[in-house]
């Protein structure tokens, strides 16, 4: 877990509190994926907004940028030895997910958390690009909300559905 140096007192707080490196830690247990690992870092609206222009083409804020490490088949990537097992990385502008919550009169922690499985599942190849696979995308991350809530001894998280977005 990377904490940009621009976060405010409070947003540090707020994604400490969040417990995300433990919640990515058991869904990756949850998952079966063992020896995976992955780079989660939480960032300011500047600077999610910085990286989604650099290397997705769009120049605007965020809550969650994804970027797998999986190859695409057939170009020939490798991952050295020493990378193998690596998922990719996950940006969370942690001042945007509690925005939104707020907006949505939600927990801004519950948000932060939502955000971290729902990375997660875009480094595993997870889409929701259309219903089906926006469909199976809440699943689990119902799934895995739920299993990290039963761990620590909460109720089961609401979990929004998916909508369709490429």
């Amino acid at each position: 877990m990377v904490f940009s140096r621009g976060l405010s007192k409070s947003d540090r707080e707020l994604a400490g509190a969040a417990a995300l490196a433990e919640l990515l830690c058991g869904a990756l247990g949850d998952l079966g994926l063992g020896p995976a690992n992955l780079n989660c870092r939480l960032a300011t609206p500047i600077e999610i907004r910085r990286i989604n222009r650099e290397f997705a083409q769009s120049d605007h804020v965020t809550d969650v940028l994804a970027f797998p490490v999986a190859p695409d088949e057939g170009s020939g990537f490798q991952l050295p030895p020493s990378e193998e097992g690596f998922l990719g990385d996950i940006v969370i502008s942690v001042r945007t997910a509690a925005t939104q919550a707020e907006l949505a009169g939600d927990d801004p922690q519950a948000e932060l958390q939502l955000l971290a499985v729902h990375g997660l599942l875009h480094l595993l190849g997870h889409h929701h690009g259309e219903q089906g696979p926006a469909d199976r995308m809440t699943r689990a991350t119902a799934l895995l909300l739920g299993q990290h809530a039963a761990r620590r001894g909460l109720p089961e998280p609401r979990v929004p559905q998916l909508q369709p977005r490429a």
